[in-house]
């Protein structure tokens, strides 16, 4: 009886843990000093690369508002008598729209022949220069002297 109650114990005793089970469930202490050196040079890499994606992105928003403004000061350029404040009309375009650059100065120069928008925006080190030109175009007086001349 004895004989028996031992192989009983065995069965329903508990089980012994073998060494290759539980090398598993641990990492080796080298690795977590090799993470410890590797993820924050990764997580370095990632705050630069969102900075970037940050900067080129309020440098399209910009150059954008910069044509714009361009553009809609040759067309009521044209027209008689009307007048319309080309520093405001940019700085509504690119109210809310910039991330990374905040500090935006804006210039418009008018000649008889084209209207030009120059842009300066910066953050630190980060720095956009933007120039757009657009042409006045005046359709109906080359119009007016092509009757003149048939």
């Amino acid at each position: 009886m004895g004989h028996i109650n031992k192989m009983k114990q065995r069965k329903g005793g508990c089980k012994k843990s073998s060494p290759k089970s539980s090398k598993k469930k641990y990492l080796n202490a080298s690795s977590v000093i090799e993470m410890s050196y590797i993820m924050p040079l990764f997580l370095f890499l990632f705050v630069i690369i969102i900075h970037t994606v940050f900067y080129y992105h309020d440098k399209a928003v910009i150059y954008g508002a910069a044509g714009e403004t361009a553009a809609v000061g040759a067309q009521e350029e044209r027209k008689k008598g009307s007048s319309y404040d080309l520093e405001s009309f940019f700085r509504e375009r690119v109210n809310g729209k910039l991330i990374y650059l905040r500090d935006t100065d804006v210039s418009v120069v008018k000649t008889s022949e084209e209207i030009t928008v120059s842009v300066s925006a910066q953050r630190g080190l980060l720095k956009v220069d933007a120039c757009q030109k657009a042409r006045i175009v005046r359709p109906e007086q080359k119009i007016r002297r092509m009757r003149w001349i048939m």
